[in-house]
Protein backbone atom coordinates (compact mmCIF):
# COMPACT_ATOMS: atom_id res chain seq x y z
CA UNK A 1 0.00 0.00 0.00
CA UNK A 2 1.90 3.44 -0.85
CA UNK A 3 1.66 6.45 1.72
CA UNK A 4 -1.24 8.17 0.48
CA UNK A 5 -3.60 5.11 0.30
CA UNK A 6 -2.42 4.39 3.81
CA UNK A 7 -3.04 7.93 5.11
CA UNK A 8 -6.68 8.00 3.14
CA UNK A 9 -7.61 4.97 4.88
CA UNK A 10 -6.51 6.35 8.60
CA UNK A 11 -9.93 6.16 10.56
CA UNK A 12 -11.61 9.51 11.05
CA UNK A 13 -11.38 10.81 14.64
CA UNK A 14 -14.69 10.29 16.40
CA UNK A 15 -16.18 13.74 17.49
CA UNK A 16 -17.41 12.92 20.56
CA UNK A 17 -13.56 12.41 21.27
CA UNK A 18 -12.80 16.37 20.77
CA UNK A 19 -12.24 18.62 24.03
CA UNK A 20 -14.61 21.31 22.13
CA UNK A 21 -17.44 19.20 21.37
CA UNK A 22 -17.35 17.65 24.87
CA UNK A 23 -17.47 21.40 26.65
CA UNK A 24 -20.54 21.85 24.47
CA UNK A 25 -21.93 18.82 25.41
CA UNK A 26 -21.08 19.05 29.12
CA UNK A 27 -22.90 22.12 29.05
CA UNK A 28 -26.02 20.49 27.77
CA UNK A 29 -25.87 17.93 30.31
CA UNK A 30 -25.40 20.87 32.70
CA UNK A 31 -28.62 22.87 32.14
CA UNK A 32 -31.00 19.65 31.76
CA UNK A 33 -29.84 18.67 35.04
CA UNK A 34 -30.64 21.78 36.53
CA UNK A 35 -34.10 21.74 34.70
CA UNK A 36 -33.51 23.94 32.00
CA UNK A 37 -34.82 22.92 28.39
CA UNK A 38 -32.05 23.48 26.07
CA UNK A 39 -32.27 24.76 22.12
CA UNK A 40 -28.65 23.63 20.28
CA UNK A 41 -28.78 25.68 17.18
CA UNK A 42 -26.24 23.91 14.62
CA UNK A 43 -25.17 25.01 10.99
CA UNK A 44 -26.76 23.65 7.86
CA UNK A 45 -23.68 21.38 7.41
CA UNK A 46 -23.68 20.12 10.71
CA UNK A 47 -26.98 18.56 9.75
CA UNK A 48 -26.14 17.65 6.10
CA UNK A 49 -22.58 15.67 6.75
CA UNK A 50 -24.50 13.62 10.09
CA UNK A 51 -22.61 15.53 13.11
CA UNK A 52 -25.74 17.20 13.95
CA UNK A 53 -27.49 13.81 14.92
CA UNK A 54 -24.04 12.42 16.13
CA UNK A 55 -24.65 15.41 18.48
CA UNK A 56 -27.92 14.67 19.27
CA UNK A 57 -27.69 11.38 20.54
CA UNK A 58 -24.93 12.32 22.75
CA UNK A 59 -26.80 14.73 24.66
CA UNK A 60 -30.26 12.62 24.52
CA UNK A 61 -28.76 9.59 25.91
CA UNK A 62 -26.83 11.08 28.43
CA UNK A 63 -30.01 11.61 30.80
CA UNK A 64 -31.20 8.25 31.94
CA UNK A 65 -34.35 8.95 31.58
CA UNK A 66 -35.41 10.32 27.98
CA UNK A 67 -37.86 10.14 24.96
CA UNK A 68 -36.65 10.37 21.46
CA UNK A 69 -39.48 11.12 19.31
CA UNK A 70 -38.90 9.79 15.93
CA UNK A 71 -39.27 11.61 12.86
CA UNK A 72 -42.12 12.35 10.17
CA UNK A 73 -42.90 9.28 8.57
CA UNK A 74 -42.20 11.16 5.44
CA UNK A 75 -38.34 11.79 6.51
CA UNK A 76 -37.72 8.35 7.78
CA UNK A 77 -38.71 7.16 3.87
CA UNK A 78 -36.64 9.72 2.53
CA UNK A 79 -33.52 8.19 4.66
CA UNK A 80 -34.50 4.67 4.19
CA UNK A 81 -34.75 5.67 0.05
CA UNK A 82 -31.54 4.61 -1.46
CA UNK A 83 -30.47 7.52 -3.75
CA UNK A 84 -33.36 9.73 -2.83
CA UNK A 85 -32.72 13.32 -2.51
CA UNK A 86 -33.81 15.23 0.61
CA UNK A 87 -37.10 16.88 0.01
CA UNK A 88 -37.89 14.88 -3.26
CA UNK A 89 -39.40 11.51 -4.28
CA UNK A 90 -41.68 10.34 -0.74
CA UNK A 91 -44.88 9.77 -1.29
CA UNK A 92 -46.97 11.69 0.95
CA UNK A 93 -48.43 10.01 3.98
CA UNK A 94 -51.97 8.98 4.01
CA UNK A 95 -54.16 11.46 5.96
CA UNK A 96 -57.08 9.90 8.57
CA UNK A 97 -60.18 8.05 7.01
CA UNK A 98 -63.47 10.08 7.41
CA UNK A 99 -65.19 9.47 10.01
CA UNK A 100 -64.04 7.30 13.65
CA UNK A 101 -63.35 3.68 12.56
CA UNK A 102 -65.85 4.09 9.52
CA UNK A 103 -64.97 3.44 5.94
CA UNK A 104 -67.07 3.72 2.74
CA UNK A 105 -66.06 3.52 -1.39
CA UNK A 106 -67.06 5.74 -3.75
CA UNK A 107 -68.67 3.58 -6.45
CA UNK A 108 -67.06 4.77 -9.25
CA UNK A 109 -63.42 3.65 -8.04
CA UNK A 110 -64.64 -0.04 -6.86
CA UNK A 111 -62.99 -3.00 -9.09
CA UNK A 112 -63.28 -3.89 -12.54
CA UNK A 113 -64.04 -8.32 -12.97
CA UNK A 114 -63.11 -9.07 -16.18
CA UNK A 115 -65.93 -12.49 -15.52
CA UNK A 116 -66.56 -14.50 -18.79
CA UNK A 117 -70.18 -14.33 -20.17
CA UNK A 118 -71.38 -17.38 -19.66
CA UNK A 119 -75.41 -16.09 -19.07
CA UNK A 120 -75.38 -16.36 -15.52
CA UNK A 121 -75.83 -13.34 -13.15
CA UNK A 122 -72.93 -12.83 -10.44
CA UNK A 123 -74.36 -10.87 -7.39
CA UNK A 124 -71.60 -9.91 -6.20
CA UNK A 125 -73.29 -7.78 -3.51
CA UNK A 126 -72.41 -4.43 -5.27
CA UNK A 127 -75.41 -3.32 -6.57
CA UNK A 128 -76.61 -0.07 -5.18
CA UNK A 129 -79.63 -0.35 -6.58
CA UNK A 130 -80.97 -1.20 -3.20
CA UNK A 131 -80.07 1.05 -1.00
CA UNK A 132 -78.70 4.65 -1.54
CA UNK A 133 -75.02 4.89 -1.00
CA UNK A 134 -74.11 5.58 2.30
CA UNK A 135 -72.02 9.31 2.46
CA UNK A 136 -70.04 10.18 5.72
CA UNK A 137 -71.95 12.63 7.79
CA UNK A 138 -69.41 15.88 8.06
CA UNK A 139 -66.07 15.08 10.20
CA UNK A 140 -67.18 16.79 13.51
CA UNK A 141 -64.07 18.97 14.32
CA UNK A 142 -62.37 18.65 17.84
CA UNK A 143 -63.05 20.58 20.39
CA UNK A 144 -59.34 22.79 20.26
CA UNK A 145 -57.08 23.04 17.17
CA UNK A 146 -57.21 19.79 14.57
CA UNK A 147 -55.46 16.80 15.46
CA UNK A 148 -52.57 16.03 12.88
CA UNK A 149 -52.05 11.98 13.31
CA UNK A 150 -48.35 12.21 11.97
CA UNK A 151 -47.66 15.87 13.86
CA UNK A 152 -45.00 16.32 16.62
CA UNK A 153 -46.90 15.69 19.31
CA UNK A 154 -48.84 13.13 18.12
CA UNK A 155 -45.46 11.06 17.65
CA UNK A 156 -44.69 12.34 21.59
CA UNK A 157 -47.60 11.15 22.32
CA UNK A 158 -47.54 7.63 20.91
CA UNK A 159 -43.70 7.30 22.95
CA UNK A 160 -45.88 8.42 25.87
CA UNK A 161 -48.88 5.36 25.49
CA UNK A 162 -51.16 8.37 24.94
CA UNK A 163 -53.11 10.55 22.88
CA UNK A 164 -51.32 14.01 21.12
CA UNK A 165 -54.05 15.76 22.92
CA UNK A 166 -52.59 14.39 26.58
CA UNK A 167 -49.05 14.34 25.68
CA UNK A 168 -48.09 17.41 27.71
CA UNK A 169 -50.21 16.58 30.40
CA UNK A 170 -48.51 13.21 31.13
CA UNK A 171 -45.31 14.52 31.03
CA UNK A 172 -46.38 17.28 33.85
CA UNK A 173 -48.83 14.55 35.30
CA UNK A 174 -48.31 13.87 39.51
CA UNK A 175 -47.34 10.67 40.31
CA UNK A 176 -43.95 10.37 37.79
CA UNK A 177 -40.80 9.63 39.93
CA UNK A 178 -38.57 10.62 36.99
CA UNK A 179 -39.46 13.43 34.03
CA UNK A 180 -37.82 12.84 31.11
CA UNK A 181 -35.79 14.88 29.15
CA UNK A 182 -37.81 14.89 25.34
CA UNK A 183 -35.64 15.02 22.34
CA UNK A 184 -36.62 16.50 19.13
CA UNK A 185 -34.45 17.33 15.77
CA UNK A 186 -35.85 19.88 14.46
CA UNK A 187 -34.56 19.86 10.97
CA UNK A 188 -36.32 16.71 10.56
CA UNK A 189 -39.85 18.31 11.90
CA UNK A 190 -39.48 20.74 9.33
CA UNK A 191 -38.22 18.40 6.22
CA UNK A 192 -41.20 17.73 4.69
CA UNK A 193 -42.95 21.36 4.95
CA UNK A 194 -42.83 23.56 1.72
CA UNK A 195 -44.11 26.47 3.91
CA UNK A 196 -41.52 29.29 4.67
CA UNK A 197 -41.39 32.61 7.13
CA UNK A 198 -40.08 35.79 7.05
CA UNK A 199 -40.63 36.19 10.65
CA UNK A 200 -41.52 33.87 13.52
CA UNK A 201 -45.40 33.68 12.75
CA UNK A 202 -48.72 35.60 14.71
CA UNK A 203 -49.38 35.31 17.44
CA UNK A 204 -49.40 37.11 21.40
CA UNK A 205 -45.64 38.65 21.59
CA UNK A 206 -45.50 42.22 20.00
CA UNK A 207 -43.17 42.59 17.13
CA UNK A 208 -42.26 39.02 16.86
CA UNK A 209 -42.66 39.36 13.19
CA UNK A 210 -44.75 38.30 10.24
CA UNK A 211 -45.37 34.94 8.31
CA UNK A 212 -47.53 33.76 5.85
CA UNK A 213 -50.75 30.93 7.85
CA UNK A 214 -51.42 30.74 10.73
CA UNK A 215 -49.13 31.96 13.43
CA UNK A 216 -47.45 29.08 16.18
CA UNK A 217 -48.57 30.65 18.83
CA UNK A 218 -52.88 30.99 18.56
CA UNK A 219 -54.91 28.08 19.05
CA UNK A 220 -52.52 26.87 21.44
CA UNK A 221 -52.50 22.72 21.31
CA UNK A 222 -51.66 20.47 19.27
CA UNK A 223 -49.49 20.49 15.66
CA UNK A 224 -51.76 22.63 13.37
CA UNK A 225 -50.59 20.66 10.03
CA UNK A 226 -48.18 18.30 8.71
CA UNK A 227 -44.54 18.34 9.44
CA UNK A 228 -43.07 21.52 9.09
CA UNK A 229 -46.36 22.91 9.05
CA UNK A 230 -49.18 23.21 6.28
CA UNK A 231 -48.18 24.34 2.90
CA UNK A 232 -47.91 28.09 3.75
CA UNK A 233 -47.97 27.94 7.51
CA UNK A 234 -44.69 28.95 9.55
CA UNK A 235 -41.93 26.78 9.83
CA UNK A 236 -41.11 25.11 13.09
CA UNK A 237 -44.88 25.67 14.01
CA UNK A 238 -44.70 22.44 15.59
CA UNK A 239 -41.36 23.12 17.90
CA UNK A 240 -42.66 26.29 19.01
CA UNK A 241 -46.15 25.13 20.26
CA UNK A 242 -44.33 22.24 22.45
CA UNK A 243 -41.90 24.92 24.03
CA UNK A 244 -44.75 27.07 24.79
CA UNK A 245 -47.19 24.24 26.13
CA UNK A 246 -44.65 22.30 28.23
CA UNK A 247 -43.92 26.00 29.83
CA UNK A 248 -47.20 26.74 30.30
CA UNK A 249 -47.68 23.00 31.66
CA UNK A 250 -45.18 23.28 33.84
CA UNK A 251 -46.31 26.57 35.80
CA UNK A 252 -49.53 25.36 36.09
CA UNK A 253 -48.29 22.24 37.48
CA UNK A 254 -45.93 24.50 40.37
CA UNK A 255 -43.13 21.78 39.54
CA UNK A 256 -39.20 22.81 40.79
CA UNK A 257 -36.41 22.98 38.66
CA UNK A 258 -35.31 19.37 39.55
CA UNK A 259 -38.48 17.88 39.22
CA UNK A 260 -39.78 19.31 35.50
CA UNK A 261 -39.58 17.14 32.33
CA UNK A 262 -36.85 19.44 29.26
CA UNK A 263 -36.78 20.19 26.14
CA UNK A 264 -34.05 19.10 24.07
CA UNK A 265 -33.73 20.46 20.89
CA UNK A 266 -31.24 20.59 18.08
CA UNK A 267 -31.96 22.60 15.13
CA UNK A 268 -30.69 25.03 12.58
CA UNK A 269 -32.02 28.30 11.93
CA UNK A 270 -33.95 27.76 9.21
CA UNK A 271 -36.09 25.13 10.89
CA UNK A 272 -37.64 27.76 13.62
CA UNK A 273 -39.43 30.97 13.36
CA UNK A 274 -36.82 34.32 13.55
CA UNK A 275 -37.48 35.31 16.78
CA UNK A 276 -37.75 32.04 18.47
CA UNK A 277 -34.13 31.63 19.85
CA UNK A 278 -34.25 35.28 21.44
CA UNK A 279 -37.58 34.54 22.64
CA UNK A 280 -36.39 31.63 24.46
CA UNK A 281 -32.76 33.36 25.71
CA UNK A 282 -34.53 36.05 27.18
CA UNK A 283 -37.31 33.59 29.34
CA UNK A 284 -39.46 32.11 27.43
CA UNK A 285 -40.00 28.52 28.91
CA UNK A 286 -36.94 28.57 31.20
CA UNK A 287 -34.55 27.45 28.33
CA UNK A 288 -30.58 27.69 27.99
CA UNK A 289 -29.81 28.47 23.97
CA UNK A 290 -26.22 27.16 22.86
CA UNK A 291 -24.96 27.98 19.71
CA UNK A 292 -22.43 26.23 17.90
CA UNK A 293 -20.26 29.46 17.71
CA UNK A 294 -16.78 28.87 18.77
CA UNK A 295 -16.94 25.58 20.06
CA UNK A 296 -13.94 24.26 17.61
CA UNK A 297 -10.54 25.75 18.77
CA UNK A 298 -7.05 24.73 17.44
CA UNK A 299 -6.57 21.39 20.01
CA UNK A 300 -10.15 20.47 18.31
CA UNK A 301 -8.72 20.53 14.29
CA UNK A 302 -4.92 19.17 15.67
CA UNK A 303 -6.50 16.35 17.30
CA UNK A 304 -8.66 15.89 14.13
CA UNK A 305 -5.97 15.46 11.85
CA UNK A 306 -2.93 13.93 14.34
CA UNK A 307 -3.94 10.54 12.49
CA UNK A 308 -3.42 11.21 9.07
CA UNK A 309 -0.21 13.19 10.30
CA UNK A 310 0.85 10.14 12.36
CA UNK A 311 1.04 7.86 9.06
CA UNK A 312 3.79 9.48 7.18
CA UNK A 313 6.59 8.05 5.14
CA UNK A 314 8.38 5.03 6.42
CA UNK A 315 11.56 5.83 8.01
CA UNK A 316 12.60 3.16 9.66
CA UNK A 317 15.81 2.29 7.73
CA UNK A 318 16.90 5.47 7.47
CA UNK A 319 19.28 7.82 9.62
CA UNK A 320 16.44 9.98 11.37
CA UNK A 321 16.63 13.41 12.60
CA UNK A 322 14.06 13.23 15.38
CA UNK A 323 14.17 17.16 16.46
CA UNK A 324 13.95 18.16 12.64
CA UNK A 325 10.87 15.47 12.03
CA UNK A 326 9.26 17.26 14.95
CA UNK A 327 9.57 20.89 13.77
CA UNK A 328 8.19 20.10 10.42
CA UNK A 329 5.56 18.28 10.95
CA UNK A 330 4.45 21.09 14.06
CA UNK A 331 5.06 23.58 10.80
CA UNK A 332 2.62 21.61 9.04
CA UNK A 333 -0.23 20.68 11.51
CA UNK A 334 -0.35 24.22 12.87
CA UNK A 335 0.10 25.48 9.21
CA UNK A 336 -3.11 23.46 7.87
CA UNK A 337 -5.15 23.99 11.49
CA UNK A 338 -4.57 28.25 10.92
CA UNK A 339 -5.86 27.88 7.38
CA UNK A 340 -8.94 25.80 7.84
CA UNK A 341 -10.03 26.79 10.72
CA UNK A 342 -12.95 25.23 12.51
CA UNK A 343 -13.61 23.21 9.05
CA UNK A 344 -12.68 19.49 10.02
CA UNK A 345 -13.40 18.15 7.24
CA UNK A 346 -11.54 20.55 4.84
CA UNK A 347 -8.75 20.20 7.66
CA UNK A 348 -8.52 16.12 7.36
CA UNK A 349 -8.76 16.90 3.02
CA UNK A 350 -5.71 19.51 3.37
CA UNK A 351 -3.73 17.21 5.53
CA UNK A 352 -4.33 14.03 3.09
CA UNK A 353 -3.54 16.46 -0.04
CA UNK A 354 -0.54 19.12 1.15
CA UNK A 355 2.81 17.42 0.83
CA UNK A 356 4.16 20.11 3.49
CA UNK A 357 5.74 21.91 0.86
CA UNK A 358 4.87 25.60 0.51
CA UNK A 359 5.24 26.15 -3.00
CA UNK A 360 2.64 23.56 -3.31
CA UNK A 361 0.35 24.83 -0.39
CA UNK A 362 -2.07 26.94 -2.60
CA UNK A 363 -2.78 24.74 -5.45
CA UNK A 364 -3.43 21.76 -3.10
CA UNK A 365 -5.72 23.97 -1.06
CA UNK A 366 -7.57 25.18 -3.85
CA UNK A 367 -8.22 20.97 -4.78
CA UNK A 368 -9.44 20.61 -1.50
CA UNK A 369 -11.85 23.48 -1.75
CA UNK A 370 -12.82 22.15 -5.26
CA UNK A 371 -14.05 18.57 -4.10
CA UNK A 372 -15.35 19.76 -0.02
CA UNK A 373 -18.79 21.12 0.75
CA UNK A 374 -17.41 24.85 1.23
CA UNK A 375 -19.53 27.47 1.79
CA UNK A 376 -21.00 30.56 -1.33
CA UNK A 377 -18.73 33.14 -1.05
CA UNK A 378 -21.67 35.59 -1.45
CA UNK A 379 -23.13 34.22 1.71
CA UNK A 380 -20.45 36.31 3.85
CA UNK A 381 -21.54 39.93 4.89
CA UNK A 382 -18.44 42.46 5.22
CA UNK A 383 -16.93 42.24 8.72
CA UNK A 384 -16.42 45.47 10.09
CA UNK A 385 -15.46 43.63 13.43
CA UNK A 386 -13.01 41.21 14.52
CA UNK A 387 -14.25 40.65 17.85
CA UNK A 388 -16.58 37.66 18.30
CA UNK A 389 -19.29 37.67 20.85
CA UNK A 390 -20.97 34.69 22.72
CA UNK A 391 -23.30 34.29 19.75
CA UNK A 392 -23.76 35.61 16.17
CA UNK A 393 -25.01 39.00 15.81
CA UNK A 394 -28.52 39.13 13.89
CA UNK A 395 -26.53 40.52 10.64
CA UNK A 396 -24.32 37.44 11.28
CA UNK A 397 -26.85 34.40 11.69
CA UNK A 398 -27.45 33.45 8.34
CA UNK A 399 -23.58 34.02 7.13
CA UNK A 400 -23.05 32.10 10.02
CA UNK A 401 -25.85 28.89 9.27
CA UNK A 402 -24.15 28.57 5.98
CA UNK A 403 -20.98 28.24 6.95
CA UNK A 404 -19.50 31.63 5.97
CA UNK A 405 -18.26 33.27 9.20
CA UNK A 406 -17.37 31.46 12.10
CA UNK A 407 -16.01 32.43 15.56
CA UNK A 408 -12.19 31.47 15.85
CA UNK A 409 -10.35 31.80 19.19
CA UNK A 410 -12.20 34.55 19.76
CA UNK A 411 -12.38 36.29 16.70
CA UNK A 412 -14.68 36.47 13.72
CA UNK A 413 -13.13 34.79 10.47
CA UNK A 414 -14.54 34.37 7.01
CA UNK A 415 -14.57 30.77 5.64
CA UNK A 416 -11.13 30.13 3.70
CA UNK A 417 -13.67 29.36 1.04
CA UNK A 418 -14.65 33.10 0.55
CA UNK A 419 -11.35 34.35 -0.06
CA UNK A 420 -9.39 31.45 -1.90
CA UNK A 421 -10.70 30.56 -5.53
CA UNK A 422 -10.88 26.77 -5.61
CA UNK A 423 -8.94 27.16 -9.10
CA UNK A 424 -5.64 30.17 -9.43
CA UNK A 425 -6.91 33.28 -11.39
CA UNK A 426 -4.71 36.03 -12.51
CA UNK A 427 -5.71 39.15 -11.23
CA UNK A 428 -6.75 41.38 -8.23
CA UNK A 429 -8.67 38.53 -6.59
CA UNK A 430 -6.09 35.97 -6.73
CA UNK A 431 -3.39 38.20 -5.07
CA UNK A 432 -5.27 39.24 -2.41
CA UNK A 433 -5.93 35.50 -2.08
CA UNK A 434 -1.99 35.10 -1.93
CA UNK A 435 -1.31 37.84 0.67
CA UNK A 436 -3.99 36.70 3.30
CA UNK A 437 -2.63 32.42 2.81
CA UNK A 438 1.22 34.26 3.32
CA UNK A 439 -0.44 36.01 6.31
CA UNK A 440 -2.27 32.87 7.66
CA UNK A 441 1.24 30.94 6.78
CA UNK A 442 3.21 33.37 8.43
CA UNK A 443 1.20 33.33 11.53
CA UNK A 444 1.46 29.33 12.03
CA UNK A 445 5.48 29.18 11.49
CA UNK A 446 5.56 31.90 13.84
CA UNK A 447 3.25 29.88 16.56
CA UNK A 448 5.69 26.93 16.14
CA UNK A 449 8.83 28.90 15.83
CA UNK A 450 9.06 31.77 18.05
CA UNK A 451 9.75 29.41 21.28
CA UNK A 452 12.53 27.42 19.38
CA UNK A 453 14.12 30.58 18.28
CA UNK A 454 14.18 32.45 21.35
CA UNK A 455 15.59 29.33 23.51
CA UNK A 456 18.47 28.46 20.85
CA UNK A 457 18.88 32.48 21.66
CA UNK A 458 19.31 31.97 24.82
CA UNK A 459 21.65 28.54 24.45
CA UNK A 460 23.61 30.86 21.95
CA UNK A 461 24.17 33.61 24.68
CA UNK A 462 25.08 31.52 26.95
CA UNK A 463 27.88 29.85 25.32
CA UNK A 464 29.05 33.04 23.89
CA UNK A 465 30.13 34.65 27.25
CA UNK A 466 33.20 32.31 26.74
CA UNK A 467 34.10 34.10 23.51
CA UNK A 468 34.01 37.65 24.32
CA UNK A 469 36.80 40.22 22.98
CA UNK A 470 36.44 43.23 25.24
CA UNK A 471 34.90 43.23 28.52
CA UNK A 472 31.36 42.16 28.79
CA UNK A 473 29.96 45.41 30.13
CA UNK A 474 31.62 47.35 27.60
CA UNK A 475 30.34 45.17 24.75
CA UNK A 476 26.39 45.54 26.54
CA UNK A 477 26.84 49.33 26.32
CA UNK A 478 28.03 49.53 22.75
CA UNK A 479 25.85 46.55 21.36
CA UNK A 480 22.73 46.76 23.47
CA UNK A 481 19.70 48.84 21.52
CA UNK A 482 18.17 49.04 24.89
CA UNK A 483 19.96 48.01 27.93
CA UNK A 484 17.93 47.02 30.95
CA UNK A 485 18.66 49.49 33.68
CA UNK A 486 17.41 47.14 36.50
CA UNK A 487 20.69 45.11 35.42
CA UNK A 488 23.55 48.07 35.01
CA UNK A 489 25.26 46.50 38.28
CA UNK A 490 25.05 43.06 36.33
CA UNK A 491 26.55 43.15 33.15
CA UNK A 492 26.80 39.17 32.42
CA UNK A 493 22.83 39.14 33.26
CA UNK A 494 22.53 42.28 30.90
CA UNK A 495 24.48 40.37 28.09
CA UNK A 496 22.07 37.46 28.29
CA UNK A 497 19.31 39.69 27.53
CA UNK A 498 20.60 40.75 24.19
CA UNK A 499 18.58 39.87 21.42
CA UNK A 500 20.01 38.00 17.77
CA UNK A 501 20.40 41.04 16.30
CA UNK A 502 22.68 42.13 18.52
CA UNK A 503 24.26 39.46 19.20
CA UNK A 504 25.28 39.45 15.23
CA UNK A 505 26.47 42.88 15.49
CA UNK A 506 28.75 42.35 17.92
CA UNK A 507 30.02 39.29 16.05
CA UNK A 508 30.67 41.16 12.90
CA UNK A 509 32.26 44.34 14.70
CA UNK A 510 35.04 41.62 16.57
CA UNK A 511 33.62 41.82 19.95
CA UNK A 512 32.33 38.47 20.04
CA UNK A 513 33.84 35.80 18.61
CA UNK A 514 31.91 32.91 17.99
CA UNK A 515 32.81 29.84 16.40
CA UNK A 516 31.66 29.11 13.06
CA UNK A 517 28.74 26.52 13.59
CA UNK A 518 27.40 29.09 16.07
CA UNK A 519 27.74 32.35 13.92
CA UNK A 520 26.06 29.89 11.49
CA UNK A 521 22.95 29.48 13.91
CA UNK A 522 22.91 33.06 14.68
CA UNK A 523 22.74 34.59 11.09
CA UNK A 524 19.74 31.89 10.69
CA UNK A 525 17.94 32.92 13.92
CA UNK A 526 18.61 36.74 12.49
CA UNK A 527 17.18 35.45 9.13
CA UNK A 528 13.99 33.85 10.99
CA UNK A 529 13.07 36.42 13.26
CA UNK A 530 13.16 39.15 10.72
CA UNK A 531 11.30 37.45 8.00
CA UNK A 532 8.56 36.56 10.24
CA UNK A 533 8.40 40.22 12.55
CA UNK A 534 7.45 41.11 9.07
CA UNK A 535 4.69 38.48 8.39
CA UNK A 536 6.40 36.98 5.86
CA UNK A 537 7.01 33.32 5.20
CA UNK A 538 10.07 31.68 5.59
CA UNK A 539 10.42 29.16 2.17
CA UNK A 540 11.50 25.38 2.47
CA UNK A 541 15.31 25.82 2.17
CA UNK A 542 15.69 28.07 5.08
CA UNK A 543 13.55 25.82 7.22
CA UNK A 544 15.50 23.02 6.31
CA UNK A 545 18.16 24.99 7.28
CA UNK A 546 16.89 26.53 10.04
CA UNK A 547 15.90 22.72 11.64
CA UNK A 548 19.44 21.14 10.73
CA UNK A 549 20.95 24.09 12.39
CA UNK A 550 18.72 23.69 15.53
CA UNK A 551 19.23 20.21 16.04
CA UNK A 552 23.25 20.17 15.84
CA UNK A 553 23.12 22.78 18.12
CA UNK A 554 21.10 20.64 21.25
CA UNK A 555 23.80 18.36 20.44
CA UNK A 556 27.02 20.20 21.29
CA UNK A 557 28.29 20.82 24.55
CA UNK A 558 26.73 24.18 26.53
Amino acid sequence: MTEAETRTAVRAVNPGDLPGVRAQLRGVAADLAAGLNCLWLVTDAMVESGLADELYRGALFGSPVRVDVPAPASARAREAEPGAEPGWGTAPVAEETAGEGEWWADPDELPFLDLPDDGFDLDLGWSLAARPPRVPAPREERAGPRHDPHGLLARLGKELSVGADEAVAALVAPGRDRRPVVGVRAWAENDGGTGTATGAGTGASAGAGTSTGTGARAGGGPDSGPPGGPPGGPRGAGVERLFRLLAAAVRAAGLPPGERPRLLVVARLRDLPDSLPDELRNGVGDTAVHWWWGALGRLDTATAIAPILDHGPDTSGRDRDPLRERIHRALRTETVVEICGPDLELARSLALEWDGSQHTLGAALGRCLARTPVPDPADCPPLRRIGALLRPGAELRQAWAAGAVVSWEGRLRAHVAVWHPATPTAGPGDADARARLTALVSQAQQRVLAPWIEEARQRLAARALGHLNRPVAALVADHADRPPAHLGAAPERAFLELQVGELLRAHVSGALALPPDDARLLRLLVTARNVLAHRSVLYDRTLDELCAELSRADLRAP
